[in-house]
């Protein structure tokens, strides 16, 4: 009896030393590695925001920033109470991470600072907003103006369209029919969030198990499709660029895109595409360092063609159009890169430079 009462007290002993290691493991792991960002949560109307009315600070090694929502969830001020005033000129952003833009202070995102521009050269009140949250895409865009964005009243609404990301399946959280060459859209809707089993709970839950579930994946390689080696970055192959039309990925932005600016226009408002080039695409000295690095060799790669085939289509179709990668090729990206290496989003000068060229583009839109 005492032996089994002994082999008890060391299994509990064995158990509790393993959960405390694993704790502090945990803890550890979760203050070297984690930036102090705040996953998003569920929104019946808008699926992904971040925690409304909150405030955080991101670390990380290229940037420190300071982030704080609105009651909506999206990053800025709240959405303005009062009517537009008589001489105030309203621009919406739309977008995904690049609008959302957490690796720069507030008042550094081309949102801010293209309104200050055009306040400066309008010699009027110019009041910016963003609805934009990391992962977005077309389809949620369209959702925030319905939502949300139109009780704004804008006078120009830029779109901020990121290739890499924004090319959808035909299958999604929408209704497409066919008419005749094209695709109109008739309905879309708030998809709800994958059910999480136990996998999902302790991946969410712990940072040290989540990093080692996808150190483990990355190591599995052996029967991975290049779409699945290179990621998003696939798009940027003579292939994926194949595969974007025969997917009808091309047909479904154009029905989204469409449908916003029916919506905008109707509001008496104008609708501006604003294109965002990848760091891939506009750092030389990068990309040939990732390239060399990959088992495709350089043939496989169609790095200009994403963009420039997405700027073709959406003209025909008389949209109006700022090509970011025109601008930045121009300003020496690779002795002053416009992107952070390690979080390839917009540098303080990515965001300058295109905060100059929406404030030039627009003023020309009035």
């Amino acid at each position: 009896m005492k032996s089994l009462r002994r082999l008890s007290a060391n299994v509990l002993l064995t158990v509790l030393s393993v959960a405390g290691t694993l704790a502090v493991a945990e803890i550890t792991w979760s203050i070297i590695s984690e930036s102090g960002d705040k996953g998003r949560v569920f929104s019946d109307t808008l699926r992904f925001v971040n925690p409304p009315n909150a405030e955080w600070t991101i670390r990380k090694e290229e940037y420190t920033t300071s982030i704080r929502t609105n009651s909506l969830g999206f990053r800025g001020p709240e959405m303005p109470a009062e009517p537009k005033a008589e001489d105030e000129l309203r621009i919406l952003f739309l977008g995904d991470s690049f609008v959302e833009a957490k690796q720069v202070q507030e008042q550094d995102r081309f949102v801010e600072q293209s309104a200050a521009l055009l306040a400066d050269a309008l010699h009027k009140n110019v009041t910016t907003r963003a609805l934009a949250v990391g992962g977005s895409n077309p389809a949620l865009a369209l959702l925030y103006y319905r939502t949300i964005g139109r009780d704004f009243h804008p006078d120009i609404v830029v779109h901020v369209l990121f290739p890499e990301n924004d090319l959808l399946p035909m299958e999604g959280p929408y209704t497409l029919e066919p008419a005749g060459n094209d695709l109109v859209l008739t309905d879309i809707w708030v998809e709800p969030p994958p059910p999480c089993a136990w996998k999902c709970k302790v991946l969410k839950h712990s940072t040290l198990a989540r990093h080692l579930y996808h150190g483990l994946r990355k190591q599995n390689t052996d029967s991975k499709t290049a779409a699945e080696t290179l990621g998003d970055y696939y798009w940027y192959t003579r292939q994926g660029q194949y595969d974007v039309l025969g997917e009808g990925r091309m047909q479904v932005l154009r029905a989204l895109i469409k449908t916003l600016r029916t919506d905008v226009e109707t509001d008496g408002a104008t609708l501006l595409v604003a294109l965002m080039p990848g760091a891939l695409e506009i750092q030389n000295n990068w990309r040939e360092e990732y390239i060399a690095k990959q088992e495709f060799p350089k043939e496989y790669w169609e790095v200009h063609g994403l963009l420039r085939m997405t700027d073709s289509i959406l003209r025909k179709d008389g949209f109006h159009i700022l090509n970011l990668r025109t601008v930045f090729e121009k300003s020496d990206p690779d002795t002053d890169p416009l992107y952070l290496k390690n979080d390839p989003h917009l540098s303080l000068k990515g965001h300058r430079i295109t905060a100059e060229s929406l404030a030039e583009t627009i003023r020309k839109l009035l």
